[in-house]
Parts: C-alpha cells; structure tokens; sequence
C-alpha cells in the first residue's frame, strides 16, 4: 500500500498540466512573431536586392539609348544609398555610379566614370549633380588635339606638358618646345608656359631668349566648350606621364539625348 501512496505523490493532475500549456503559449506566439518578421524582412531585402540588379540594368539601357552615334559604350551602372525601392517610390535615386572603361567619343577612347546624385525616375527631369572623371591616354589626347591642331602633338608628363612649334626667325625657321602646366577654368583650359627651348634650327644662334619673349608667361586659353554638352564645366585636370585625367561637373542637368548632342560655344 505504501507503494501506491509514492504514486498518488508524482501524479500531475489535468489542471496542473493545462497551467504548463497555458505558460508556453505566449512565448510560443512571441517566438512566432519574431520569426514572422525576420522572413518578411529577409524577403524585403532579397526582394530589394533583385529590385536593384534590375534597377541598376534599366539605367545602364537607358544610357545607352541616350548616346549620340559618335558615342560608344558599355556602361556599369552601381545604385548606392538606401533601399532601391525606397527610393524609387521617393521619385529619385539618391546616389548612381555609372563606369565605362572601353568609352570610344567621336573616335577617341577614353575611361569615363559619372557620379549622379538625386537622379530622377523620369528621365526628362534635371538630375541635381553630375560629376564625371574622362583619363585619355596621350596617344588619345593628341587624336583630339591633330583634328584642330595638326602638327602640334604634346608630351605628358608630372603636372605638366610639352608641345613642338616653329617659328621663323631672321628668315630660317627654328623648332622649339614649349613646357606649360594645365588649369581648368570652367569652358576653358589654361596652359601657363613654364619654359621653351630651342629643338632645331638656328645654327649656332642662342634663340632660347626669343623663343620665351614669343612664348610669354602669359596663360594661353584652351576653348574645352565645343567638346562638351552645354553646361558641363571642366572642374579639374590631373597630367601624369602618359595620361591625363580631366573632371567634369554639372548641377541640374537632363541627361538624354538632345543634352548629350547639344555642345556648349567658346565665347569670344
């Protein structure tokens, strides 16, 4: 009989065991809900993430569509900022990084990267600001420069460049070269002479001394307006042996076709 009093001691009754079903049940629904949310939030930025890739693509082939027929590329477009979807229900991409390495303009290669803030979803709105990096090797900055000015290739070298010219002096023509640092100034670029110095010609003549008073010290203008869409400004060069990297900078700029074609005018 004792026996059978230990078992009346260790028997859960029915109410005791509906107080432990009745506990569990609250976590039980906050594990659930915390999960629920945690799917929904994956899902939200999986669902972002392909929303981007798509994104990023249709403003790579919206590019594209917009270029002039002496323009070439294939462009990487990178969208930054916070949730794509986010930002394209506000009208606007916050931040957009296009690349185009293998960039051919009017027959010139060049590497060219944009920076785009506040780029619109419709493409016939201004985007707030534009900046945009071009490096042309010399090879391709002297294919632009033969088209205005033959005979007249330069040499890059560590913030500076070289060009041959001639002039007649005393009725024999002597070669010079003349050495000059670059400066943008907006639809211009001035090339301020650093040095000259005789290359051929002159006989045994000192003509180093001519050669700088015809040279001067005085900047010479460089239109850069006719090569770029109106309102688009060079804001900075930076010559190293070899290349040249020129920025580019516009603020509230469309960016399609008519802009793309339509170049800016040296001023008088």
């Amino acid at each position: 009989m004792s026996g059978g009093g230990n078992m009346e001691a260790n028997t859960v009754t029915p109410a005791e065991a509906g107080g432990v079903t009745r506990s569990r049940r609250p976590l039980v629904i906050v594990v659930s809900i915390v999960v629920g949310i945690a799917v929904l939030i994956g899902l939200f930025f999986v669902a972002d993430a392909i929303v981007r890739g798509v994104a990023e693509q249709r403003v790579a082939d919206e590019i594209v569509s917009q270029f002039p027929d002496n323009v070439t590329a294939t462009p990487t477009v990178t969208i930054g900022g916070t949730s794509v979807i986010a930002q394209y229900l506000g009208g606007s991409f916050e931040d957009i990084t296009i690349s185009a390495p293998d960039a051919v303009l009017d027959g010139i290669p060049a590497d060219v990267t944009l920076h785009a803030t506040g780029y619109p979803v419709d493409d016939s709105q201004p985007v707030t600001a534009v900046s945009g990096t071009a490096t042309l090797s010399e090879d391709a900055l002297n294919q632009l420069i033969e088209r205005t000015a033959p005979n007249s290739a330069v040499q890059l070298g560590d913030g500076e460049l070289s060009y041959a010219a001639s002039a007649t002096f005393f009725g024999f023509t002597v070669g010079y070269r003349v050495t000059g640092e670059l400066e943008a100034a907006g639809d211009h670029v001035l090339i301020t002479p650093t040095g000259a110095d005789v290359t051929a010609g002159g006989g045994n003549l000192d003509l180093s001394n001519l050669v700088e008073m015809i040279v001067g010290s005085d900047p010479v203008s460089v239109c850069t307006a006719q090569y770029l869409p109106e309102g688009v400004d060079v804001a900075d060069i930076d010559v190293a042996p070899g290349s040249v990297t020129v920025r580019l900078a516009a603020s509230d700029l469309v960016i399609d076709e008519n802009t793309l074609e339509t170049l800016g005018s040296c001023t008088p």
